[in-house]
C-alpha cells in the first residue's frame, strides 16, 4: 500500500536522527499488548511519520448503505475527517440494495483505495466488505453494526459503534423513573437492521428486568415517517391499552407527534426516541419530545476515517473496537452540546470530543 512504502522511508530517516520519545495506545483497542520499550518508541515515532505523511495520498472508500438522514450525516463526518487526515475520499450508496453493495466493494477496491469504510444496513454486507478487503490486503472498518463482527473469524482494522446493547436500559430507567406501570409500544426501523434488532432486544431485556413496564407491540416503520405515523395511528386505534409511544428516530417521531395531534389525542401519549438530532433537539425544546438518546452518526463516521488512517498509518493491531459516545437527553439537558453532541460537522464541538476520547486522533485535526 502506498501508505507503507511512504512510511518505510520516513522511519529511515527519523531513526537516523535517533529520535525516541514515549508512545501512547488508543485506549479503545481491544486486547491491547503490552509494549517494550522499543515498541513504544517505534509507534511514536511512527505517529511523527503519520504527521508528516498527511499529504501523501492515501486514498479512503466509502460505502453508504442509502439516502437516510443518518447516513448522509455519517458520510458528512467521514469526508470532513479524510479532508482533515489529508486522504483522498471516494464515495458511493448501495441505496439499500445488497447487489449494489457489492458492486460498491469491488468498483472500491478496484480504484485502488487502501482502506474502505463501510456502514451496511445488515450483517451480511458487513461481512462481505471485510473479507474483500482482506483477501485485496487493504484496511476496513465496519461501523453501526453492533458488534456482529465477532461473530465472525474475519481479520479487519476496527468496528467502530455506539453501545446500542445498553441503550434499553436508558429508555428503561426513564419510564421507571417517570411513567412506572404505564404500558408501551416501539416503533422500530427495519426487521433486518442489525441496529434495529439489537436495540430492540436490549428494550425487551431491559423492560423484563425491571418488570415496572411493558411492551405490548413493535411495529416497523422503515425509517420512513409516514409509515410510522400511519403504524402509530393503527396502534392507537388498535384497543391496546398503552400510554407511551417509543421510535427508532427522531424523523418519525415528529411524523408520529404530529399524527397525534392532528387525531386530537397527543395529551394521551409520551413520545420517546433516539438520535439527538436537530429534529429531536427542536422537539424537545417544544416540549412534544420527552426523551430521546444522543448518538452522532457524524461524529461516528469522522472517527472511523480517523480510525482507518491512523491505522495505515501507525501499523495498529488488527480487529480494534471503537466506541463512540452516547447520552440519555430530557429537556434539562438538552441544549448542552456536551451531552448532545451536534450530528452535522461541529469543528469546535467535535473536536473536544475528540481531544476527551481519541487523542490519538488529535493530530489529524491540525
Amino acid at each position: 500500500m502506498k501508505a507503507k512504502k511512504v512510511l518505510a522511508s520516513l522511519l529511515v530517516t527519523v531513526m537516523a536522527l535517533g529520535l525516541t520519545a514515549c508512545g501512547s495506545k488508543t485506549a479503545e483497542t481491544v486486547n491491547p499488548e503490552t509494549e517494550s520499550t522499543e515498541a513504544a518508541a517505534t509507534e511514536t515515532t511512527m505517529a511523527v511519520e503519520a504527521t508528516e505523511s498527511k499529504e501523501e495520498g492515501l486514498k479512503i472508500g466509502y460505502i453508504s448503505p442509502g439516502p437516510d438522514t443518518w447516513y448522509s450525516r455519517a458520510e458528512e463526518g467521514a469526508k470532513w475527517a479524510a479532508e482533515k487526515a489529508g486522504a483522498e475520499f471516494i464515495s458511493v450508496n448501495s441505496n439499500r440494495d445488497s447487489e449494489t453493495e457489492q458492486t460498491n466493494i469491488d468498483n472500491l477496491i478496484n480504484e485502488g483505495v487502501d482502506a474502505i469504510i463501510t456502514l451496511s444496513w445488515n450483517e451480511a454486507g458487513s461481512v462481505a466488505t471485510a473479507e474483500k478487503c482482506k483477501e485485496a490486503g487493504i484496511g476496513c472498518v465496519v461501523f453501526d453494526a453492533c458488534g456482529v463482527m465477532s461473530n465472525h473469524d474475519v481479520d479487519m482494522t476496527a468496528s467502530v459503534d455506539f453501545d446500542w446493547n445498553s441503550m434499553g436500559a436508558m429508555y428503561q430507567n426513564w419510564m421507571d423513573t417517570t411513567y412506572p406501570g404505564e404500558d408501551y409500544v416501539f416503533i422500530s426501523g427495519t426487521e433486518d437492521s442489525v441496529v434495529c434488532q439489537t436495540l430492540e432486544a436490549s428494550l425487551k431485556a431491559a423492560t423484563e428486568a425491571s418488570g415496572k413496564n411493558k411492551l405490548v407491540d413493535i411495529r416497523y416503520g422503515q425509517y420512513d415517517p409516514e409509515t410510522a405515523a400511519n403504524s402509530a395511528e393503527d396502534l392507537v386505534n388498535s384497543g391496546l391499552e398503552f400510554s407511551i409511544i417509543g421510535t427508532i428516530n427522531e424523523d418519525c417521531a415528529a411524523a408520529i407527534i404530529t399524527r397525534l395531534q392532528d387525531l386530537g389525542v397527543a395529551d394521551k401519549y409520551h413520545v420517546f426516541a433516539q438520535n439527538g438530532s436537530d429534529t429531536g433537539v427542536k422537539l424537545m425544546q417544544e416540549g412534544v419530545l420527552e426523551f430521546t438518546v444522543s448518538s452522532s452518526p457524524g461524529l461516528e463516521g469522522a472517527v472511523a476515517v480517523f480510525t482507518a488512517v491512523d491505522s495505515l498509518a501507525n501499523g495498529k493491531a488488527a480487529n480494534q473496537t471503537i466506541s463512540c459516545p452516547i447520552a440519555a437527553v430530557n429537556p434539562d439537558s438538552v441544549d448542552d452540546p456536551e451531552v448532545v453532541i451536534p450530528w452535522a460537522v461541529n469543528e469546535e464541538a467535535w473536536s473536544k470530543v475528540i481531544g476527551a476520547n481519541f487523542a490519538d486522533y488529535e493530530v489529524y485535526l491540525k
